[in-house]
């Protein structure tokens, strides 16, 4: 038996929260839900909340957890993230799904996944 019945909440640490809510809602087209600030900010991808934490004087910490978002048109991510000059890798054949690793203004990674079906 699971102690956990779902992830509230994923989120990463940015150095500008305007900056930031512009890539993830502007770029990404996230709906943004709420924001406080700078200091919490939260955006909805589908059943999942992603939220932007304070900001920072320097450059947040890399490593530690990745959002994938899942992508029904993985090219059209692609082209999106180019239109806006997003550090991004190309698009991957997996065998079971299509990933394109990329990254926000702050360097945290994202991975946008589509299944193949």
């Amino acid at each position: 038996m699971s102690l956990f019945d779902g992830v509230d909440v994923v989120f990463y640490q940015v150095c500008s929260m305007d900056r930031a809510v512009e890539f993830y809602s502007g770029v990404l087209g996230l709906e943004l839900i709420r924001r406080e600030g700078n200091d919490w900010t939260e955006m909805r991808a589908g059943d999942t909340v992603i939220a932007l934490s304070g900001e920072l004087a320097t450059r947040p910490h890399q490593g530690g957890a990745t959002v994938i978002l899942r992508a029904g048109d993985i090219t059209a991510v692609e082209r999106a993230l180019a239109e806006h000059d997003v550090q991004r890798g190309r698009i991957e054949d997996m065998g079971g799904a299509k990933m394109l690793q990329f990254f926000d203004p702050d360097g945290n990674e994202i991975v946008a996944l589509q299944p193949i079906e």
